[in-house]
């Protein structure tokens, strides 16, 4: 998972990461395939809502970088064909979902006309989508300052900050 956090919640999604770091390692299977138990992301006690960060303000300044997507679906193994329906899936017809396709984009989840959480995909390695990404992260912390959080690197860092920036994105153009 890679979210985008208010700067307010800086050490605690800190801590949350560390955590899920030393749960992996200690839960790993003893065959090295899989693990024997998982960790659950803690929610930050701060998000955007308590920001104030709007839909309608994430939408004007996203749009124009990474196109809305509406229609949103995501599912494991069932779920794609026009008439099955993964228990577990997501199935949005008015999402908020900025990208070009499924290897790039970043999705608000909405609580009211509010943004409560911000997550993004990254599965490319085109620098100009990874580019795009760069930009409408460094354009939803002009609203509200923020931290990436990214629990599959085991990293965070703070968005203004450019060399924790760079660094990351160098890091997303490897293919990590």
């Amino acid at each position: 998972m890679r979210c985008l956090h208010p700067l307010t919640a800086a050490d605690e999604v800190a801590d949350d990461v560390r955590a899920a770091a030393a749960a992996s390692e200690a839960n790993r299977a003893p065959d090295g395939i899989g693990w024997t138990n998982v960790h659950v992301i803690a929610r930050p006690e701060h998000d955007y809502a308590d920001a104030g960060l709007r839909l309608d303000q994430a939408d004007a300044i996203l749009t124009p970088i990474l196109p809305r997507v509406r229609r949103f679906t995501a599912t494991a193994w069932a779920g794609f064909g026009p008439d099955a329906h993964d228990p577990y899936g997501t199935y949005e017809d008015e999402a908020h979902c900025y990208g070009l396709d499924a290897t790039c984009f970043l999705k608000l989840e909405a609580d009211g006309f509010l943004v409560s959480q911000v997550w993004f995909h990254v599965r490319t390695l085109d620098p100009e989508r990874l580019a795009q990404l760069r930009e409408a992260i460094v354009a939803l912390d002009q609203l509200v300052p923020s931290i990436i959080a990214d629990y599959w690197l085991d990293c965070t860092g703070v968005v203004r900050d450019h060399d924790f920036l760079d660094r990351y994105v160098r890091t997303l153009s490897n293919g990590d």
